[in-house]
């Protein structure tokens, strides 16, 4: 059966996905999967994409248009796989090694793509992920810091605190401080007033990204740590590629690949 596949960017986390899935039931679009990255939609239906697109970014996600970003996508959805398994991958490949190994492609041409499409590094992408995963664990409240070091790929809890400085201009026990001060603050409406995304610092990578030998090992192993399944990241890489192979049709500027 013939399908559309619409590639979108921003998609970062599984809420990205329920997300997704949400505004094409509500705009009557039937699809048969969504993942980070893209949603396979079933032909034979109208599909209003400026209207899709337009839904899309009021969440900070969209359509994307050129091949670019269609490579821009593809390495964010990288960074993101090894970043989940970061425990395992980590200890095998640096940052650099398996986004090259995912697209297949060299690395310092997708670096250059990446930065001048984005205006930051991948590097200083990938230090943004791990921050706010590091503030996400110390709102959890289930490890201490020295756990979460270790949870996102820190040798050390000297590494981290280092980088989580740079990149916030706050301690690791500042933000702790502040965030378990913020629990009994509550906004007009009686709820907790969410905290606001950080716009990304123009940080260095000396801490586990490409020339880096900070890869989280010490042989340390936690429950919170997500499970790697290979088979499920070879599957995506596999999907990947085949997606640079489908014939691409014209929807306007949006780039949708076409099955056949």
């Amino acid at each position: 059966m013939k399908t559309f596949t619409i590639q979108i960017k921003n998609m970062v986390c599984p809420r990205c996905i329920h997300f997704v899935k949400q505004i094409l039931t509500d705009l009557g679009i039937e699809y048969s999967e969504v993942d980070l990255g893209y949603a396979v939609l079933e032909a034979g239906q109208p599909l209003d994409l400026e209207l899709v697109d337009k839904k899309l970014e009021e969440l900070e996600l969209g359509l994307v248009r050129d091949s670019n970003e269609v490579i821009v996508t593809e390495i964010n959805r990288a960074m993101h796989e090894y970043l989940d398994n970061i425990s395992l991958l980590g200890q095998k490949h640096k940052l650099s090694e398996y986004i090259s190994q995912q697209l297949a492609r060299n690395y310092h041409q997708l670096s250059k793509i990446y930065s001048q499409y984005r205006g930051e590094t991948i590097e200083q992408y990938f230090i943004e992920l791990r921050t706010n995963m590091v503030k996400e664990l110390i709102k959890q409240g289930k490890l201490n810091l020295s756990q979460i070091a270790v949870n996102v790929g820190y040798s050390s809890i000297h590494y981290l605190s280092g980088q989580f400085k740079k990149f916030t201009g706050k301690s690791l026990s500042q933000y702790k401080k502040e965030w378990e001060e913020s629990l009994s603050t509550v906004g007009n409406n009686g709820e907790k007033q969410e905290e606001k995304p950080e716009k990304t610092k123009n940080v260095g990578c000396d801490c586990g990204c490409e020339d880096c030998d900070c890869k989280g090992q010490n042989g340390s192993s936690l429950e919170n740590v997500p499970s790697f399944d290979s088979s499920n990241v070879e599957d995506k890489k596999q999907h990947s590629l085949k997606m640079w192979q489908l014939p691409t049709e014209n929807f306007g500027e949006y780039r949708v690949h076409v099955s056949v």
